[in-house]
C-alpha cells in the first residue's frame, strides 16, 4: 500500500484513527495547550504528530513497505499506533485536529472537512510502529515526509512521550 498526500499542517500534522479518536473523546474534554493536549493521545497509540516547522506544507506518503527506495528521507522518530478493526486513519492539519477533538467529540464523521479528507480505509488493525521520514527539498517550500507502518503484535515498549518530533 502506497498512500499520496498532500496536506497544509498549520504548524503540525496529525495522523489518527478515527475509531480511537471518538472513543478517547465521548468521555473527555480536549485541552487546547501544545503539545501537553495531544500527548495523551499519543502514548495510547491514537495519534502520531509531526511539528512542521520548516515546511506548513508538507508532501507525502503512508506506506506499508520497505524504504530501500526513498533516497534523501531521514529517520525523524517512531511511535505506536493502534488501529481498531474496520478503522481508517486520517491526516490531518493541526486546525482540523482541534476542531474535531473540541466541537465535535472525536467523531471525525461529523466535522465539515474545508478541504479534501485525507483518509486510508483497509488497513490491518492491530498495533503498528510508525517510522515518519522527512526530507526538505532544495529550492522547495514543501517538507516532504513518509509515514511507514511496520504491522506488530503489541506495543513496541517505548518509554512515555514527552515532546512531538519536529524536522
Amino acid at each position: 500500500m502506497v498512500i499520496d498526500f498532500e496536506k497544509e499542517t498549520e504548524g503540525v500534522l496529525v495522523l489518527c484513527s478515527k475509531i480511537g479518536l471518538q472513543k478517547y473523546f465521548a468521555d473527555k474534554e480536549f485541552d487546547y495547550t501544545f503539545p501537553e493536549g495531544i500527548l495523551p493521545l499519543v502514548n495510547l497509540g491514537i495519534v502520531v504528530a509531526l511539528v512542521t516547522e520548516s515546511g506548513d506544507e508538507v508532501k507525502g506518503k503512508i506506506i506499508d513497505e520497505a524504504m530501500n527506495e526513498y533516497k534523501g528521507y531521514r529517520l525523524l522518530g517512531q511511535q505506536n499506533l493502534f488501529i481498531e478493526e474496520e478503522d481508517e486513519l486520517y491526516v490531518l492539519s493541526h486546525s482540523e485536529f482541534t476542531q474535531i477533538c473540541s466541537s465535535n467529540k472525536g467523531a471525525i464523521d461529523s466535522f465539515s472537512f474545508w478541504n479534501d479528507k485525507i483518509m486510508v480505509k483497509g488497513i490491518r488493525a492491530g498495533w503498528a510502529i510508525v517510522f515518519t521520514h522527512v526530507k526538505m527539498r532544495k529550492n522547495s517550500s514543501f517538507m516532504r515526509t513518509i509515514t511507514q507502518l511496520i504491522y506488530t503484535k503489541q506495543p513496541f515498549p517505548y518509554g512515555e512521550i514527552d515532546h512531538i518530533p519536529a524536522f
